[in-house]
């Protein structure tokens, strides 16, 4: 008896739909093994198309049986022996993660991709190139990974283009292709590379650096909806950097950002109404921004908290609380955060009181270019406080702090150059000036989204 024939009351009965899916587990393989003769058949009653929606109509039901899984997996494979892109796609994704009975199978689910990409499925593109960009796997593959995101980008595909002009600047180094894709990308919509070009004229990254151009796409960017370009059209309205300055415009902006939970714009809008900065006073909706900056990691708004926590203003003296939010800021990098550490310890301010942690953090500030840290390690190294005293070191910290204005450092530099010999004095005026020229470290104006120095 043929299928057909066996199962022919019941699709009087229940419907053609109902007596399919009771098919045997084995009627159906994978889209690559043989296709059973009555897979036409089949596929002449229900289009690739229909027979996907119904697989994906079983396994997304809530409260699905083992029979709805079964069923719909198999639905997908039949759809997916016909060829239709999304089925391929599906199980692409059944095999690269592992899903119920489908094993996990790297390979398999490549094969799937590629099957799917072949027909123009985008997200298929996406996933392959992902995988076989992974290094240190059996399947990395950047060349196959080119390949597919050429075809995608020629297609069109603004979010391939974008991909493609990553793959260029990261696997390839190649700048001049990576900046062809970026600007199509750009021009096409894509939001992540109108937010990229943006920073690239900003920092003058692979673009001569014009503040007016990067403010132009950020704004492009910012009025499709991202977040980040959202903070970077504040940011130039506030600062005036690209933009005329618009305080007005800047709160409206930083308001766009932190309504979707960009950490910098929620730090800089907490500052302002903390401070009645072109708003009106409001401490609670600023401290209630800062914290949800803070929350979020963002290093400026934990070093602000804590400066409240410490001396009590808006909140509760608690230097205990203060020192694990500066402690959490510097040990990601924040300079000010290292340095009110560094007076913590020096004084016993809520931890005990020591001259060699004081001078560890103090040592970290300063080498991410904080003046008044460079001038305090200074004094230590002048004076043997928590570190052997060495006078030629202590006068390379306090004329580098010097020559970027710091007002102790201006007062202090000439006594302490007079106890050096004129050979060690001509040392250090190269050493700081070969620091300053170099300016690996050091910062121009501006902020970036966690509040700190926006380096070029």
């Amino acid at each position: 008896m043929t299928y057909k024939n066996k199962f022919q009351g019941k699709a009087e009965m229940l419907g053609l739909a109902a007596a399919l899916l009771s098919l045997p587990a084995g009627y159906c393989q994978t889209a690559r093994a043989s296709t059973p003769a009555s897979v036409p058949e089949l596929g002449s009653v229900y289009q690739p198309s229909e027979q996907y929606r119904l697989g994906m109509q079983l396994l997304n039901r809530q409260n699905k049986s083992r029979h709805d899984v079964d069923q719909g997996i198999r639905w997908l494979q039949l759809a997916a022996a016909h060829r239709n892109p999304d089925a391929l796609f599906q199980l692409g994704m059944f095999h690269e993660n592992g899903f119920d009975n489908v094993e996990k199978d790297v390979r398999r689910a490549i094969r799937f991709y590629e099957q799917a990409a072949d027909l123009g499925n985008r997200e298929a593109i996406y996933n392959l190139t992902a995988l076989v960009l992974k290094k240190n796997t059996d399947y990395y593959d950047p060349d196959t990974a080119l390949y597919w995101l050429q075809r995608g980008a020629h297609r069109g595909d603004a979010n391939i283009q974008f991909s493609l002009a990553m793959f260029y600047r990261d696997q390839q180094q190649n700048s001049r292709k990576s900046l062809q894709w970026l600007f199509k990308s750009a021009w096409n919509g894509h939001k992540s590379a109108q937010y990229v070009l943006g920073t690239y004229f900003l920092q003058g990254r692979y673009l001569p650096r014009d503040p007016r151009k990067s403010f132009q796409w950020f704004e492009m960017a910012a009025k499709a909806g991202d977040a980040m370009s959202q903070y970077d059209v504040a940011l130039m309205y506030e600062t005036g950097e690209g933009a005329p300055a618009n305080q007005n415009m800047a709160v409206y902006w930083y308001e766009q950002a932190a309504a979707q939970g960009e950490s910098g714009a929620l730090f800089n809008l907490g500052r302002k109404y903390l401070l009645g900065e072109s708003v009106a006073q409001d401490i609670n909706k600023g401290l209630d921004l800062m914290e949800q900056s803070a929350q979020q990691g963002n290093p400026a708004a934990q070093t602000m908290l804590a400066s409240h926590l410490q001396i009590g203003q808006y909140l509760t003296r608690d230097a205990r609380k203060a020192y694990q939010l500066y402690l959490s800021a510097a040990e990601n990098n924040y300079p000010e955060a290292q340095y009110q550490l560094s007076l913590m310890f020096a004084k016993g301010d809520g931890v005990p009181k020591s001259d060699t942690l004081s001078v560890r953090w103090i040592s970290k500030a300063a080498r991410l270019n904080h003046t008044k840290a460079q001038y305090g390690l200074g004094a230590y190294l002048a004076n043997g406080v928590g570190i052997e005293k060495n006078l030629f070191e202590a006068a390379y910290w306090i004329c580098l702090a010097a020559a970027q204005g710091q007002k102790h450092a201006l007062d202090t530099r000439d006594s302490l150059l007079q106890m050096l010999t004129q050979k060690e004095r001509e040392d250090i005026n190269r050493r700081v000036d070969s620091t300053m020229t170099g300016s690996d470290h050091l910062g121009t104006p501006g902020m970036d989204r966690s509040g700190a120095i926006r380096k070029p």
